[in-house]
């Protein structure tokens, strides 16, 4: 199949009314069903914007390069392109650091920012470099099956699920998970340098929720306690029962704490 230019994008409007947007944009490695429960949720008092990134679920005929500021094109693209004035934004893992940098781009286009285990460019994670470069490195010179089953079994942010299989959806997150293109892995193209958002977070100006699993990775609980001194309008929270994905692995807690924040900025 030939290359597409537009990433495959989703929206849920129930009621036809003009509702608030809540953007929602997956991780690295997922696709837009990550927010499932998020959007049942959440459809009946909002508009959604689902999206999957390229080369992820249903947008994997769009060409590279694969990173945070081409993320970040796309999405604006969509928005720009559904008219959407006004959102909130809510993001995890990468979907976090395309928030970050497109509240820097269009700071008038975001209500408040939801950032789940915050990918936070320009702040030291050393972890999550060493488990990205270890899987473009299997993916390369073993196979791609090899890539993703190591991923998936070894990766720590995947610890939590494995330990915690009826209450984290295991079984379901393991076939979101292995469903990945990986050709992100095997993209020889190399991505625009990503904007330090670590040096500009003061220019944040929408109120921020952050949160991690209790027993998230410690880059992310670092990159958390980072937001907290640094955002000038961010407050942060700490998901028990959970680890580097809490919106799957306890959606119940995590949708009741977005929801207090969102009714709050009303």
């Amino acid at each position: 199949m030939p290359e597409t230019h537009q990433p495959f994008s989703r929206i849920i409007d129930l009621n036809h009314r003009n509702d608030p947007w809540i953007i929602m944009v997956h991780g690295f490695s997922h696709n837009h069903s990550y927010f499932d429960a998020q959007v049942l949720e959440f459809q009946n008092d909002y508009r959604i914007l689902l999206t999957d990134l390229r080369g992820h679920g249903f947008s994997t005929q769009m060409g590279g390069p694969y990173g945070v500021e081409e993320y970040a094109d796309d999405l604006q693209s969509i928005i720009e392109k559904e008219d959407i004035q006004k959102a909130h934004f809510w993001g995890t893992h990468t979907g976090s650091a395309i928030g970050l940098v497109l509240a820097l781009r269009q700071p008038d286009r975001f209500s408040s920012l939801v950032l789940e285990g915050t990918f936070l460019p320009g702040f030291p994670m050393p972890r999550v470099g060493e488990l990205l470069n270890r899987a473009r490195m299997l993916a390369q010179t073993k196979s791609l099956n090899e890539a993703l089953k190591d991923w998936w079994e070894n990766a720590d942010w995947f610890i939590y699920a494995n330990e915690h299989p009826q209450e984290c959806r295991r079984d379901e997150f393991r076939i979101l998970t292995l469903a990945f293109s990986g050709l992100p892995w095997l993209s020889e193209l190399t991505p625009r340098p990503v904007t330090s958002v670590a040096d500009r977070l003061d220019q944040i100006r929408q109120p921020v929720l952050f949160y991690n699993g209790e027993n998230d990775l410690d880059d992310f609980k670092r990159a958390a306690k980072f937001l907290e001194t640094k955002l000038p309008h961010g407050q942060g929270a700490v998901i028990k029962n959970a680890g580097g994905f809490p919106g799957w692995e306890n959606s119940n807690e995590v949708n009741k704490l977005v929801r207090m924040f969102l009714e709050s900025k009303k």
